[in-house]
């Protein structure tokens, strides 16, 4: 697992955790992580959450930020690997079903991601930059 994935999941962590402990909010969205990540239990093993929320990073750097360009193809091949994951045991219903809440999920935490990039849009286009330029990092940018 890449250096930005672990923190992506890291993050996430956090902002469920740190919402749970208190009942009003300290940083602005925390309230919105905690409704939006409550619902995605059992749809997603670690491993995809760290790249769901990758994606969903990825897309916001994309869409905030000057210069950072999203690699669809890079993207495009890994929802597909989450959608499909374990598909030779789903019926069709269930299969949907699976699609669905990931496309919900990954829009959900693409939202809470831009906004937490435009409560601080410098900070936050200054690390998918420096982010960018780390050798070997395996972002999902051009």
């Amino acid at each position: 697992m890449n250096l930005i994935r672990n923190v992506l999941a890291a993050t996430a962590i956090a902002a469920m955790a740190a919402s749970a402990l208190a009942q009003d909010a300290k940083r602005p969205l925390d309230a919105a992580w905690k409704a939006a990540l409550m619902d995605f239990e059992g749809v997603l093993n670690d491993e995809q959450h760290t790249t769901i929320n990758s994606i969903a990073y990825h897309s916001a750097t994309a869409r905030l930020c000057d210069g950072i360009d999203l690699d669809v193809d890079k993207v495009s091949k890994l929802i597909n690997e989450l959608v499909t994951f374990g598909d030779d045991n789903l019926d069709d219903e269930i299969r949907m079903e699976r699609m669905t809440n990931i496309l919900v999920t990954l829009g959900t935490i693409k939202g809470l991601m831009l906004s937490e990039g435009a409560l601080d849009h410098n900070k936050f286009c200054a690390d998918a930059m420096a982010a960018k330029a780390e050798d070997g990092s395996g972002h999902l940018w051009k």
